[in-house]
Formats: structure tokens, C-alpha cells, sequence
């Protein structure tokens, strides 16, 4: 069982880590996930042994405040309060601290203007001004600190507390003995720049989430239900499976459904992409968040709110962005020792230079490295790259599972693709109609058209949509008798009509002496009429007359020779199978660009050969449709599924693509390159960052730099620490508009 918290009172990676830990030791936890982007932990429990008040405590104990997650369809206006709610905090405080540090900068420099002008008086000011501000706005830093000293643990509050109150405690010295050594305007100065990034900080992590956000959003929270004949509007999450639901012209639909009287057009844009409404009318199903067009709709709930195919869409983007990648794990084992760590450097720091008998240099170095410390970089580094990635993703119909899926696809080398429902449409067209003689193609169509339109058959099918294409709709036959083996027999208005094999014909001794069959099936099909494998010639005949053929064939998607161009370009390999005989699946891989071809294989024999890939050193992605292909999708080192739009929660992918279209394999990869990337730069500029700063501040930069820089030091690491956390999001957010 899965329990998802939002966590209170975490400012960095080592917070992580103590909420991590907590849980983890309460009996009945066997795995831990916190998020520092989303300040959400997902915990899964044994919920025989431990449940949420459990966990709350563990999390109360450990110094920080915990709560259930909200329903997701109430999360995205919370998510929205709270990351505007924490922009307004900072905003204030930095506010604050700017306006005191303006006014402790005037009374420090002894401005002869001001009508007092005795030097108690205006230290007895400052006093005051610098209490207010060391109390207002480095509170919660106070508060973080505490907490964390009665865990015997520290973090970022512990430095900047142990920070700002070793310039506050200075001040008060210099106060008491009428000197300015070390004064309040430092103290302020730190404060400032560090709620000036708390302050961006928070306002870019609103951006991040943005997309997860805009997903929740698509479907609206209330439904019109009908009951007892009458419209009630409840709460989508009230409404129940086989409840009725009214759609209005113009509204967004709250919950998968399936229509029972009413027809309308409908936009499902975000879900299969499609540019153009979709006619929907009785027993069609219609999905929660795609807009109705302008017709009323009554529909029976197939899907409660939590378990629509938005729903499942939100749910992954979650787990991805909850979700660690294996170089995050290399920082979160940093970060165990990070803290006590930079407490060990400030403290060595403050000795060697009391030993050298500077106090005021030792007071100030010490200030400086507890500032300029701060592992929040670490800690955000990771988890904003992987919101933004996976959440541009979502957008773009490509639903990544978690941050190793990310790893894997920046790593892939080969791409192996399945040749049925991947590369082809996985449905038969119709792709040619040869008469035979003394009849024409719209006689032989229409005439099977009429009988196919009692058949679910996927032949029947594309015979149907084909004469419908042509405007041809006749009059179903009365009865449909079905031929094992052999085909269908239909009979109505003193016609038998017969569709299927050369067997069936023969069977109703129909003569075809004149049957001259073609070497080729038409330009778009290119596969070989004798290759039986793939194609399928049905022949028509009407009341003992043979009227001619029907050919079709399962054709190659649109746009899947542009994708597997695209994949070239991109530098990887690409490599089909298909359990269709050699000739078939070569005539396919010709048409599309591709020259590696293995044919005749079995599930069992895709999964061996990914193996076989693995065992000569390739990184293999494996595409397929997620059904008869799941264990070479396991099997592979990424697995991406093309999903129908409605079947997202496929298991044995670590990618899902909501869109058939081949094309989303190739942005998939360089999206996950990129998020790769951003990691990288990210953890590489966050300890770059660390590893520079930290010996000047503790004071190499005197020598370098010469005594004054003494005075700004403390000011200058606290700036220099919001900018690497705000640098690390920034970075991140810049994904967003990267062009693949």
C-alpha cells in the first residue's frame, strides 16, 4: 500500500534525508521517497503494522509537519495556494529586510542629519531594528534549527541560523562595548539575499509544476448527475460507476464515460492529439478533460475520478517526479555528511584564525562558510530537472514512469521496433479492388460492404470504412451465416452474396476462370501478392457470379518513416522484428527507411534477442504496443509502449506514448537526453559551487582578495548562496523551451 504525505518545514537535501530516515524506521515501512520540489513523500507501508497517523508522528518527532495529500482532483488549486502562499511569505520578508537593512545602513554610517546623534541612541536603534529582523524574518530559521538540535541532526536552518546569530550576538558585543567589529548591518545583509532567493527560489518551483498542474486541471471538479430524473451537481470524486452524467454543450467532461443518448463532436486534443473533433454519438466512450462540442450529452460513468485515464496520466507524471535518479543517490549520500561537515571546516576556520589573533577575521570567516554552505543546490538539483521533464513530457503524450527511465533512454544506442500496431497501423486498409470482368470496383466494394457491416471482423472493418470513404452505404443483407475457414455468406432481397477465400467460392461452385490476379498489390501496400503472410485477398461473388477481389493489407503508419529518419539523426541504430514471414516484414522495413530486419520470431523469441542485443554490449530500447510484446519490454533497458491514449497504465513500459505515432519514440529520447543533461550541469555546478566557495569563505579569499573584502564577505556568500540554488532551478526551467 502507498501512502502520499505533504511535508511541511523542508528547506534542503539534508531535510530530505531526516524525513527519509524517519520514516523508514517506523515498523511496517518498506520504502521511503521524499521530494524537496514537491514537498511530498510517498511512503508504502505493510497497513497491518502502520498507517498515516503513524507516519505523521515519525515525521512530527523528526521536526517537521506532515498531512495527507489531497484528492488530485482538488490538488492543482492546493498546489496552486501554497506555491503562491509561500511566494507571498518570502516576498514579505524580503521586503522587510531590505527596509531594515536600508535602515541599519543610515544608522551604522552615523548620518550627521538625523536629529540624534549620540552614539548610544543610534546602537541602542540598531539594537532594536536588528532584534525585529533577527526574530521576524530569520524565525523560521530559528524555529528549523531548534528542531533539528533536539534531533542531534542539522541542516540548511541549523548554518543560517548558526549564521546570522553568531553577526546578530556580535552586534550586541559591539553594542555593549561601544565598538562595530562585526554589526547588525551583516546580519541584515544575509537575511536579505537569502530571502531574495527563498523568494525566487519558490516562484520558479511554482513554474516546474506547472505542468502536472495544467493536467489536473483538464478535468473539472464538479459533474452534473441525473438522478431520480432530476440534475444534481456534486463533486466528480462523489460520483459513482453506472451513475448518469449530463454534459452541456461547451463543457468539460468530468469522467470516463460511455454515451447513451445525444451525439456532439468532441475535442480530444490533449489526449490522441488530434487537431480535429472527434463525432461521438450512443455506446462511443468519451474521456474525463476532453471538451463536448455543441451537443448534450447523457453518459453511464465507466471510470470513478481516481481511476479515469487522466487520473492514470496524473498518477505517473507523480511517480516520475517522486522518483530518484541514480545520480541523485550520489548527492544524497553527500549530503550525510555535508552538514557536519561545513560545521567541522566553520569550526577549524574560527581556530586557526583565533590562533593567528584576528578575532574579527575568525568571527567574520566562520559567518561565511555557515552561509555560503548551504546544500539546498544539492538537494533541487535532481528533483526540478525531472518535474520539468516528465511534466513537459506529459504534455506532449510521453508519459515517463520514473527518473531511471531517463537515465536508460539518455544511454540507448539501438532502438528495436515491433512490426505489427508500431511501424503499421496494426489494422488491415483496404488497398485495392480488382474486378473481374464485366464488373466494376464500386459493384465489388459496395456489394461486400453489405455484408461486412454485420461482421466486428477487423477485415469487415476496413471494408466497411473503405466504401464509407467512397460514400457507399447500402443496405445491410438480412442474414450472415459464417463459414469457418473459409469466409461469411450473407443473404437478403433474393441475393446470396458470398465473401471469402478462393475456398468459399469453390465450395458455392462459383466459376473463376478469369481471375488474372495481379503480381503486385497497389503502390502502398509494396508487398508481394503471393506472399500470404502479409496480405489477405478476399474474393466476392454474388448469386453464383464472381464479381472480383479485395486486397488488403496492414500498412505502415504515416508517419513512421520520418520517425525512424529522425532516429538516425539523433545517432541511434535501428533494428525491426516481426512474426510475419522475412518477405512481409522487409517489404515493410523498405518502405520506411529500415535495413536491419528480423523476421518470424515469436514474444519469446523478442525477448531473447534484446538479450542477445544486451550481451553484445547495446543499450536497447525496445517499442512496442505493451501487449503481446511485454516481456521483450521488460526485458529491454527502456521499454516505450505505444498506447491507444486510453491504455496508459501499461506495466511493462518504463516510457508510454498516449499518441500512436512513432515520432514520439525519437522525442521521447532527446527529451530524456536533455533532462540528463540538466541533471548533470545541475549537480556539477552545485558542487563546483561548494567545492570553490567553501575555502574562501573560511578565508583564503583575505590573501587573494586583501582585508576589505572582510566586510562584504558574510553578505557576498549569503548572495552567493541564493544564486546557486535559484541558478540550479533556472537551469531546469530552461527544459522547458529547449528544442529537441
Amino acid at each position: 500500500m502507498e501512502i502520499l504525505l505533504e511535508v511541511q518545514g523542508m528547506r534542503c537535501a539534508s531535510c530530505m534525508r531526516h524525513v527519509e530516515q524517519a520514516l523508514l524506521n517506523v515498523d511496517g515501512v518498506s520504502a521511503a521517497h521524499v521530494n524537496l520540489a514537491t514537498n511530498q513523500a510517498s511512503i508504502v507501508v505493510d497497513p497491518h503494522k502502520t498507517g498515516v497517523a503513524e507516519l505523521q508522528r515519525a515525521i512530527e518527532r523528526a521536526g517537521y509537519r506532515a498531512q495527507p495529500a489531497v484528492p488530485a482532483q482538488s490538488a492543482a488549486q492546493r498546489m496552486a495556494d501554497q506555491e503562491q502562499a509561500a511566494a507571498r511569505s518570502w516576498l514579505r520578508r524580503f521586503g522587510v529586510s531590505l527596509g531594515l537593512l536600508i535602515a541599519l545602513g543610515l544608522l551604522h554610517g552615523h548620518a550627521p542629519w538625523l536629529p540624534w546623534g549620540e552614539h548610544r541612541v543610534m546602537s541602542g536603534l540598531q539594537l532594536l531594528l536588528a532584534t525585529f529582523l533577527q526574530v521576524y524574518v530569520g524565525g523560521p530559521y530559528l524555529r528549523g534549527a531548534w528542531s533539528r538540535l533536539r534531533q542531534r541532526a542539522a541542516n540548511m536552518d541549523t548554518l543560517v541560523a548558526l549564521g546570522t546569530s553568531t553577526a546578530y550576538v556580535a552586534g550586541v558585543v559591539g553594542v555593549v562595548q561601544g565598538t562595530q567589529s562585526l554589526t547588525f548591518h551583516d546580519a541584515a545583509m544575509i537575511l536579505t539575499f537569502i530571502s531574495l532567493g527563498k523568494y525566487l527560489e519558490a516562484r520558479a518551483k511554482g513554474r516546474a509544476s506547472q505542468a502536472i498542474r495544467r493536467l489536473l486541471e483538464l478535468s473539472p471538479p464538479q459533474a452534473h448527475v441525473i438522478r431520480q430524473e432530476t440534475v444534481r451537481e456534486l463533486p466528480a470524486d462523489q460520483v459513482a460507476v453506472d451513475d448518469v452524467i449530463l454534459v452541456r454543450p461547451g463543457d468539460k467532461i468530468p469522467l470516463d464515460a460511455c454515451i447513451v443518448s445525444g451525439a456532439s463532436d468532441v475535442d480530444q486534443a490533449w489526449l490522441t492529439g488530434e487537431s480535429t473533433w472527434v463525432a461521438k454519438q450512443p455506446g462511443d466512450v468519451i474521456f474525463a478533460g476532453t471538451i463536448n462540442g455543441g451537443g448534450s450529452l447523457q453518459a453511464r460513468v465507466l471510470r470513478c475520478a481516481g481511476e479515469t485515464v487522466l487520473a492514470q496520466m496524473v498518477e505517473l507524471v507523480r511517480r516520475a517526479q517522486e522518483s530518484k535518479a541514480n545520480v541523485q543517490r550520489v548527492a544524497d549520500r553527500v549530503v550525510g555528511w555535508f552538514v557536519p561537515g561545513v560545521l567541522v571546516v566553520a569550526t577549524a576556520a574560527l581556530l586557526v584564525w583565533l590562533l593567528l589573533g584576528d578575532v574579527s577575521t575568525a568571527l567574520t570567516c566562520t559567518v561565511a562558510v555557515l552561509i555560503v554552505a548551504c546544500p539546498c543546490a544539492l538537494g533541487l538539483a535532481t528533483p526540478t530537472a525531472v518535474l520539468v521533464g516528465s511534466g513537459r513530457g506529459a504534455e506532449q503524450g510521453i508519459l515517463i514512469k520514473n527518473a531511471q527511465a531517463l537515465e536508460e533512454a539518455g544511454r540507448v544506442d539501438l532502438v528495436v521496433l515491433d512490426k505489427t500496431g508500431t511501424v503499421t497501423l496494426g489494422q488491415p486498409q483496404v488497398v485495392g479492388v480488382r474486378p473481374a470482368s464485366g464488373h466494376d470496383e464500386h459493384e465489388v466494394l459496395f456489394t461486400a460492404s453489405r455484408v461486412e457491416q454485420l461482421s466486428s471482423h477487423p477485415w469487415a472493418r476496413a471494408i466497411v470504412a473503405a466504401a464509407t470513404a467512397r460514400s457507399m452505404r447500402g443496405t445491410p443483407v438480412d442474414q450472415l451465416e459464417v463459414v469457418p475457414g473459409k469466409g461469411i455468406v450473407g443473404r437478403g432481397d433474393n441475393d446470396v452474396v458470398l465473401v471469402g477465400n478462393r475456398s468459399l467460392l469453390e465450395q458455392f461452385a462459383v466459376p473463376m476462370s478469369d481471375i488474372g490476379s495481379p503480381t503486385t498489390a497497389p503502390r502502398n501496400c509494396g508487398i508481394p501478392l503471393a506472399d500470404v503472410a502479409g496480405h489477405t485477398v478476399l474474393y466476392v461473388a454474388r448469386n453464383g457470379s464472381w464479381l472480383g477481389t479485395i486486397t488488403l493489407c496492414d500498412v505502415a503508419a504515416p508517419q513512421s518513416a520520418e520517425a525512424v529518419a529522425g532516429l538516425r539523426r539523433a545517432g541511434l541504430d535501428v533494428l525491426m522484428l516481426s512474426g510475419d514471414r522475412h518477405a512481409t516484414a522487409m517489404a515493410v522495413a523498405n518502405q520506411v527507411g529500415i535495413s536491419q530486419v528480423i523476421a518470424d520470431v515469436t514474444p519469446a523469441d523478442k525477448q531473447r534477442i534484446v538479450h542477445q542485443l544486451q550481451q553484445q554490449g547495446r543499450r536497447v530500447a525496445m517499442v512496442g504496443d505493451g501487449i503481446n510484446d511485454a516481456p521483450a519490454l521488460a526485458a529491454a533497458n527502456l521499454g516505450i509502449a505505444l498506447a491507444s491514449g486510453t491504455g496508459v497504465a501499461i506495466e511493462s513500459a518504463d516510457i508510454v506514448l498516449t499518441r500512436h505515432d512513432l515520432r514520439k519514440v525519437g522525442e521521447a529520447i532527446l527529451l530524456a537526453r536533455a533532462t540528463l543533461r540538466t541533471i548533470r550541469q545541475n549537480l556539477a555546478w552545485a558542487f563546483l559551487y561548494n567545492i570553490t566557495l567553501l575555502p574562501l569563505a573560511a578565508g583564503l579569499i583575505v590573501p587573494l582578495a586583501g582585508p576589505r573584502i572582510l566586510h562584504a564577505l558574510p553578505a557576498l556568500s549569503a548572495a552567493a548562496m541564493a544564486l546557486s540554488s535559484v541558478s540550479v532551478v533556472a537551469n531546469s526551467l530552461w527544459l522547458r523551451h529547449k528544442r529537441l
